[in-house]
């Protein structure tokens, strides 16, 4: 009588532990799935900031200062530097961010955080880039794209 309850309870707990078995495959394969299309967003994603980033163009040696209109400066550095594109640039400049945090002004002598300068249109930014690379300007005002 004991062996025959103890069978029972044997064969109960193996068939729930075949059942166990069973979901955990289920949720392994499930898990893989997801993993899978995780990597596969984020591939995507870092392939669409990638490709919006090509609007972008960071501009080196802009000085800081307090309460600046950094988006007019870099509108002023543009026209030097692409006089064919003079007018153009209020609308064809769509956003500019200065990386980093703002730098105190205490005297100390550091380098200024770069410009990021994001146009509406390539037609526009890459002539800006071309002009860029032999522009005395720039070069006489220690900027640089």
């Amino acid at each position: 009588m004991k062996i025959e309850g103890l069978k029972k309870t044997v064969d109960f707990v193996s068939a729930e532990v075949k059942d166990v078995k069973v979901k955990v495959d289920h949720l392994t394969s499930r898990l893989q799935l997801g993993e899978q299309r995780i990597e596969t967003c984020e591939t995507r994603l870092a392939d669409l900031e990638r490709y919006s980033r090509r609007w972008n163009l960071r501009l080196r040696g802009v000085s800081e200062k307090e309460e600046e209109n950094i988006r007019d400066e870099v509108i002023r550095i543009c026209e030097q530097t692409y006089p064919d594109g003079k007018g153009k640039f209020s609308f064809a400049i769509d956003s500019v961010d200065r990386l980093g945090k703002k730098q105190n002004q205490t005297g100390s002598k550091s380098v200024p955080h770069a410009v990021i300068v994001q146009f509406t249109s390539r037609i526009v930014r890459d002539p800006v880039w071309k002009a860029a690379k032999s522009s005395a300007y720039l070069k006489d005002n220690g900027l640089w794209f």
